[in-house]
């Protein structure tokens, strides 16, 4: 799995963001970038892992390294010629999945899937941990449901903390989540 970040900003302020923690709290363990790539440079990137990796996948939006869907016209450019030039291997986003308008202009240029990160499947919780900017669950749900309507994989990277994600209705709502969305996986992330 090839990483390859293309947006320097996120549309949420993640308590646990592995990229970007507030001065007085220990540092981040990665930066983010301080650039937009250029097309051609994904591109070729990119090309050349799937062509070479066996069962090669490309991974926009690794570890916290901003939300790679807020570079929409950038992505979509990227994909569509990624596939020009190659079948081979998966194109992956690891989303919030906030801006459901992206989301799904992603899934229609050649995504092949997505994994979204996500807390709790309860607003009151979900907002709590995530503090999302301009979006809301319900955007997110949206962008989950349109990503498997138009066939992508879509896995959760459910950030996991025993004692309160197995609570009654965390698991309640969990479960109705992933039944009317259509999700295919759950990553378990322990915190």
């Amino acid at each position: 799995e090839a990483g390859i970040p293309v947006s320097p900003r996120c549309n949420a302020d993640c308590l646990g963001c592995i990229s970007k923690q507030p001065a007085e709290c220990c540092p981040a363990p990665q930066s983010r970038i301080d650039f937009i790539p250029e097309r051609q440079e994904i591109v070729e990137l990119a090309v050349e892992h799937l062509e070479e990796a066996p069962d090669g996948i490309i991974s926009f939006g690794q570890g916290c390294e901003g939300e790679p869907s807020l570079q929409k016209e950038l992505l979509t450019q990227a994909l569509r010629a990624i596939r020009e030039k190659t079948a081979k291997g998966t194109l992956n986003i690891n989303s919030n999945a906030g801006d459901t308008g992206a989301i799904k202009a992603l899934s229609e240029s050649g995504l092949d899937s997505i994994r979204v990160s996500l807390f709790s499947a309860l607003p009151e919780h979900y907002n709590w941990y995530h503090r999302p900017q301009g979006y809301t669950l319900a955007n997110v749900r949206e962008s989950l449901q349109s990503a498997s309507a138009n066939k992508l994989r879509v896995a959760l990277n459910l950030l996991f903390y025993p004692g309160f994600s197995n609570r009654e209705e965390e698991t309640a709502a969990l479960k109705e989540l992933i039944a009317a969305t259509g999700v295919h996986q759950i990553q378990l992330r322990n915190l």
